[in-house]
């Protein structure tokens, strides 16, 4: 559903500015363990560029995103392609701006065919925990960075809820962030710097958009994703040193 007023985030002056990279090829991240004694069990980081969806073709602006996605599910979310002509009169003009990397982006809500009082919420997770294993990855990941934004909607204005389930600790993180009523850009979340907390080891997280006094649902939209898994291996000889070099969606050793 879309509204027809605009809403412009609290500090968007700030963070609003940056800009995603634009070589899917860059080396994302080098990850080296240090000095290890023989046969001992070593714990690899591995970062893939942001997931930006735009590798997945639409049908008329809109598409399913088929699981596993970079070891990930995703449910009540599909791709939106915000620039797509069929979409035209059915998006707001300030809403073409939710795709940080075009063409596509993420667009969520909590699952209304759920009528109870506690509504299935946009969320994504690991998708196959036993294959992970058989395929040397430890069945979590930590959260760094996303762009998100409330579609458009009425006054007065929204909140965006961040949840995410840890096998590090027993509560849940938690953060949310309020948008008021304007036009706005969307919001870079850097999470460990917005939060205080670094999100790791987890295992899934939620994301919904609560407006006005009665806490209604409304959609939003996310982009470029910015995951990190871990790898383990063993480092042969007395000493050594393994490394991996993360490319865009793709490692070499």
């Amino acid at each position: 559903m879309y509204g027809v007023t605009t809403i412009v985030v609290l500090f968007v002056a700030t963070f609003s500015t940056a800009k995603a990279k634009k070589d899917g090829m860059e080396v994302i991240h080098t990850a080296s363990t240090r000095e290890y004694q023989r046969n001992r069990s070593t714990i690899l980081s591995v970062r893939f560029s942001p997931l930006c969806f735009d590798d997945i073709p639409t049908v008329k602006g809109l598409a399913t995103i088929l699981s596993p996605y970079h070891h990930l599910t995703f449910s009540s979310y599909d791709v939106i392609r915000p620039r797509d002509p069929s979409l035209g009169g059915k998006i707001s003009p300030h809403d073409l701006n939710c795709a940080v990397s075009a063409p596509n982006a993420l667009i969520g809500s909590r699952d209304r065919t759920d009528s109870g009082t506690n509504p299935v919420k946009a969320a994504f997770q690991i998708a196959n925990a036993t294959k992970m294993v058989e395929q040397g990855l430890f069945p979590y990941f930590d959260m760094l960075s996303f762009y998100v934004k409330p579609m458009d909607a009425p006054p007065p204005g929204s909140t965006v809820f961040v949840k995410g389930f840890s096998h590090s600790q027993r509560e849940p993180f938690e953060w949310d962030v309020d948008f008021i009523t304007g036009y706005h850009f969307p919001l870079l979340v850097k999470v460990q710097q917005y939060t205080g907390k670094a999100w790791n080891q987890l295992y899934k997280v939620e994301i919904w958009v609560d407006f006005g006094d009665d806490a209604l649902d409304w959609e939003f939209c996310i982009d470029n994703l910015e995951v990190q898994f871990h790898e383990t291996t063993e480092v042969e000889g007395g000493h050594g040193t393994a490394e991996q070099t993360v490319f865009a969606g793709w490692m070499e050793a």
